[in-house]
Formats: structure tokens, C-alpha cells, sequence
């Protein structure tokens, strides 16, 4: 199933371009990443760390959403040849299953459409559209701490968001209850019944507490 795109779209006005979420469980053992904005020269250096760790993190490969990428030049596209590259060596495989009409007329023009697994242009998701759609009426973007993770089982959602003020039940600023909320209802029409959301620091391994017991007093003492 694809989805139409709107006529307008927030993220679209993006001059760079930004990984926008990370979801796994779309495809068994794959992982999905979405990018959105002008992939040039001047972006693939931040971009490159995030999509090599989503493709680590996968059993099997990586699949690409450029269904939202305005532009992109001869440096994008060796970044996508990279990428597949090191999907090689890691014995997984990369996939743009979605991508905007500049994305597509130039993987065609270089011959590089096979390689890229490249098809026609849209191939969106409907739980990745639906994301997308609550971050961009939200006017979210990914910072400096990272991008949206997503993770489906079943019919349930875990959002991890990059920062913890996101993720907390209160003490919210209005502006990121409502978000927080549209992308919980997103979900919820995308047909997720159950939707958790959590940071980082909820999902990182906390140190043990090793309290000193008290040696016991010498004999005679």
C-alpha cells in the first residue's frame, strides 16, 4: 500500500537534509530508515554515522525512505553506494524502497537503480507516513541527540524519542504534549492498538548499587 503525497509538506523546506526516525518491525529482521530534506555535500557527513548504525543494528539489512528528499547530488548518491557497500561486508543488503521523484531521476540517469534496489517513485508506508505527517504538523526535528526510534511488535509501538522531556508523563511544555500526542494517535490510526513512548535514559543499563556491609568486629576487639 503507498500513500499520496500532500501538497505541502513542512519537512520539505528543510536546505539539509536530517534521518529523521528509525523504525524497526515494518519488515522482518530490517530495519527502516526516513530521511528528509536536500542531501548534498554539506549533509552526508552527519548523516552518514546515524544510517551505519541502523544498518549495524539490523539482522538482514536496511531499507531507505526518500520519499521526502527534495535533492540530492553526486555525494548522496555515493553515500547510498557506500552504504550498500557496507551492507556488503556486513553480509545485509540495502534497499531504498521509497523516494521522491529527484532521488529517482537520478539513480536512473546513473545507472544506479538495480544496485540501489530502487523502484518507481513513492513506496511510502503507511506507519512511517503517518509519523511523519504528526513530526512535521508538530514542526519536530531531529537534534543534535539523535532521531526518532520506533519500534513495532505485533500490534504494539515503542517510541523512543532523543530527548527525555519528549518521552516524560509530565512536566511537559504544552507544545510537546500536543506532539507527543499526535504521534500517539498517529499510530493508533495506523492501526497499532498499544503505544508506549520512553528515552534513552529509560532503555540504558543502569549501574549496580553496591552498598558496603559492614565487616564484622574482630574478635578480642
Amino acid at each position: 500500500m503507498t500513500v499520496v503525497p500532500s501538497p505541502h509538506d513542512a519537512f520539505a523546506d528543510r536546505p539539509s537534509a536530517q534521518l529523521l526516525m528509525i523504525v524497526e518491525g515494518l519488515t522482518p529482521d530490517r530495519v527502516t530508515a526516513v530521511v528528509v530534506g536536500e542531501i548534498t555535500e554539506a549533509a552526508v557527513d552527519s548523516l552518514r554515522p546515524g544510517l551505519l548504525t541502523a544498518l549495524r543494528s539490523s539482522a538482514r539489512g536496511l531499507d531507505l525512505d526518500l520519499s521526502q528528499v527534495t535533492f540530492c547530488d553526486i555525494a548522496g548518491l555515493h553515500l547510498l553506494l557506500d552504504l550498500r557497500e557496507a551492507a556488503g561486508t556486513m553480509g545485509r543488503t540495502l534497499s531504498v524502497t521509497a523516494l521522491s521523484g529527484p532521488v529517482h531521476r537520478l539513480v536512473r540517469a546513473t545507472d544506479c537503480a538495480v544496485r540501489l534496489g530502487a523502484g518507481r517513485p513513492g513506496g511510502r508506508r503507511p506507519v512511517t507516513e503517518a509519523i511523519r505527517r504528526a513530526l512535521a504538523a508538530g514542526v519536530w526535528s531531529p537534534g543534535s541527540d539523535g532521531c526518532l526510534r520506533v519500534r513495532l511488535d505485533g500490534s504494539a509501538a515503542t517510541v523512543t524519542w532523543p530527548s527525555a522531556r519528549f518521552a516524560a508523563n509530565d512536566g511537559r511544555r504544552p507544545g510537546d504534549r500536543l506532539l507527543h500526542d499526535a504521534v500517539t494517535a498517529a499510530l493508533h490510526r495506523a492501526g497499532l492498538r498499544s503505544v508506549r513512548h520512553r528515552s534513552p535514559a529509560m532503555t540504558a543499563p543502569r549501574p549496580a548499587l553496591v552498598r558496603p556491609w559492614p565487616c564484622p568486629p574482630r574478635p578480642g576487639a
